[in-house]
């Protein structure tokens, strides 16, 4: 990409109210408006889980980019247009034989199942998806315990069954789904429709505020410029992003399984259809280009290639080739896929053999899972994630993930036994990675933040920032980075009964595994002592704190107690525009855990307020607080940069469209 100033890369961001005049379109280009459906946004607290947000309805879903909570708002402009119109020259070409069947021009893919359809060239074809396509959903699945057959959801109050294939089959995968799954909702249709190029952008918004209340974007940092190189895109994840659970082979993940019981899920819905990018990845792509995008960050669903998820089954060379055509038109959009190999979608058989993460199985079949996909895509692929988020997801071991543990195994130990067996399925991942000679770097994605002291100078407030650091970040960061093994502190507090302890053999393989930093940046908070005290917190397993023993406040400590920041959803609690600390958040994560490869912003994003909630578009696309939101991160890492030389390489908003 080539350098250009804050302005250019942001196309205009203040132009909000322009944002969804380019929603997901059908094969046949109708279209209807409709409202915006919930949507959850990621917690990051270590005890609290948080479900994927999947989609009320394909309808609600199908909105686009840039239009629902935590999407972007980098909108078009004239400046945007002209880019998109180079944007093939602005990456290097992958450097594999799969790489040059994208550029080739060619419009259908190797997959004859998914057909591509041309929609025409004009925004009026650029429709919503008529709700008239859209099957109900089917009924949630009970957890009355007294219903729950103990051979197929496990039992709910002792070991549970481990279940067993005879063979891995079609036959036998569809029965799966059946037994365990139940009736999913089909998508409303299944043709890849094939974009118009150049893809049309909306005009500009009306102006909302007078020119002295606020800076054009054109005139903001303009000494300064983006370093060439540098990362500009979205972020996905498969299982919110791809729905078509069923098509192409793929086979069931936990979150198929568990949506399906009533509270899993806050709005009890499923990610069946999800927003459609299984079938409409073109028209996604093409529109993060047109934006001005040059990068997207996605992740692959493991059971796409490994129905079943084992190491000893067959893998689905459907699914091997729908990524592929993904990667290949990325290419051939300028666009520079990221891939991120596992994002929460733990393959269902495994979950249900062995407990998934909780058992030390689950390392071999990952990296029989990983190396799969490194043969497949090298070259084509620059830049790899082996987790994300991994400390989020060790801690969801609610209900009926929990049902699947092995007896003496709680929800106090799983987030621990996970962690263990997850750290050393990413070192034996990137082992293989480099004795493959795969092209490229890889890492894993971190999330949540350090913090800052909520009492200036405060020596209790300094300690809880170092307690919440080590619990949030450095839990994997200082094993992969610097030492091979769990932060000082955090032995100090747990015992090998709960957090496992790694041998001298581990800590050298682990030590060195990461080749970049990634980091899901959305907010930095105020982080004081624990309203017991510390030695009370870490000697009480029954303190609401424990064991991390550290709280986040929300506003300033004068006797107004002003809010610190600017607040998202106030059903999202913990996001905030904290943009005032996103330097030195960035700037102390090198400076702690060093890489030669840089630092990425992996997520960011904001949730508008009430937004779901509202019964008209130019309503939600009037999304004031999340402009601010993106202008001012963008700004600051502009000079983070510049002003600080931190080595940010990029910045992934989360996310491309309303998951």
């Amino acid at each position: 990409m080539r350098s250009g100033t804050l302005f250019t890369l942001l196309s205009l961001v203040v132009s909000v109210r322009g944002s969804v005049i380019a929603p997901r379109q059908d094969s046949n280009g109708n279209q209807n408006d409709t409202s915006i459906s919930p949507s959850d946004m990621e917690t990051g607290q270590t005890t609290s889980a948080r479900s994927t947000g999947t989609s009320q309805s394909a309808t609600s879903t199908y909105i686009s980019s840039v239009a629902s909570i935590q999407s972007s708002v980098f909108l078009s402009s004239t400046s945007t247009a002209s880019k998109s119109g180079s944007k093939s020259s602005q990456n290097s070409a992958p450097s594999s034989s799969t790489a040059a069947a994208a550029s080739s021009g060619s419009t259908s893919d190797s997959d004859t199942s998914l057909t591509s359809v041309n929609v025409g060239s004009g925004t009026t074809d650029l429709g919503w998806i008529p709700t008239s396509a859209i099957p109900s959903p089917p009924p949630l699945a009970t957890t009355n315990k007294n219903v729950i057959n103990a051979t197929k959801t496990t039992s709910t109050g002792g070991t549970p069954t481990p279940i067993t294939f005879d063979d891995y089959s079609d036959e036998t995968l569809e029965q799966f789904w059946d037994d365990y799954v139940g009736p999913v909702q089909e998508p409303p249709f299944r043709t890849t429709p094939l974009p118009p190029q150049p893809y049309p952008l909306p005009e500009d918004p009306p102006t909302l505020f007078p020119d002295y209340l606020f800076t054009c974007p054109e005139k903001v940092l303009t000494q300064y410029q983006f370093p060439e190189g540098f990362l500009f895109g979205w972020a996905t994840a498969a299982q919110q992003w791809e729905g078509a659970v069923k098509d192409g082979g793929k086979g069931p993940t936990i979150w198929d399984w568990a949506a399906r019981f009533p509270g899993f899920i806050a709005d009890n819905t499923t990610s069946d259809v999800g927003d459609l990018g299984y079938y409409l990845y073109k028209q996604d792509i093409a529109r993060l280009s047109a934006l001005g995008g040059n990068v997207y960050s996605f992740s692959l669903f493991w059971t796409r290639i490994y129905p079943f998820g084992s190491k000893d089954s067959p893998i689905n060379e459907e699914g091997v080739q729908f990524y592929r055509d993904l990667i290949n038109y990325c290419w051939e959009q300028g666009v520079e896929p990221v891939v991120t190999l596992f994002h929460w979608d733990t393959p269902l058989a495994l979950q249900l053999k062995y407990g998934g993460f909780a058992s030390e199985e689950i390392i071999d079949d990952y990296v029989n899972y990983a190396e799969t996909v490194f043969r497949q895509y090298n070259g084509t692929v620059h830049k790899w994630i082996t987790f994300n988020e991994p400390v989020v997801f060790c801690s969801q071991g609610q209900y009926p993930i929990n049902q699947t543990f092995s007896d003496g195994l709680n929800t106090t130990v799983y987030p621990y036994t996970c962690s263990y067996h997850l750290t050393l399925a990413h070192a034996k991942t990137v082992q293989r990675f480099r004795e493959l000679n795969i092209q490229g770097q890889i890492a894993f994605k971190s999330d949540n933040f350090v913090g800052v002291p909520w009492r200036d100078g405060n020596q209790d407030d300094i300690r809880a920032v170092e307690r919440h650091g080590a619990y949030q970040i450095g839990i994997f960061a200082e094993p992969i980075y610097n030492t091979g093994d769990w932060p000082e502190l955090i032995k100090d507090d747990l015992p090998p009964e709960i957090l496992p302890r790694f041998t001298d053999e581990q800590k050298a393989l682990i030590k060195g595994t990461a080749d970049f930093f990634a980091i899901d940046g959305y907010r930095v908070g105020y982080v004081t002592a624990p309203p017991a005290g510390f030695e009370a917190c870490i000697a009480n397993i029954s303190d609401p704190l424990w064991p991390a023993c550290n709280q986040v406040n929300f506003y300033v400590p004068t006797p107004y107690e002003w809010g610190f920041a600017d607040f998202a959803d106030q059903r999202v609690t913990w996001l905030q525009n904290t943009w005032k600390y996103l330097r030195s958040f960035l700037k102390g994560l090198l400076e702690q855990y060093p890489t030669s490869g840089g630092i990425y912003l992996s997520e960011f994003g904001f949730a508008e307020p009430v937004e779901d909630e509202q019964l008209y578009k130019y309503r939600v696309t009037t999304d004031t607080k999340r402009e601010l939101y993106f202008l001012s991160y963008l700004g600051e890492v502009l000079k983070a940069i510049h002003e600080d030389g931190t080595d940010v390489r990029g910045t992934f908003a989360w996310s491309l469209v309303d998951k």
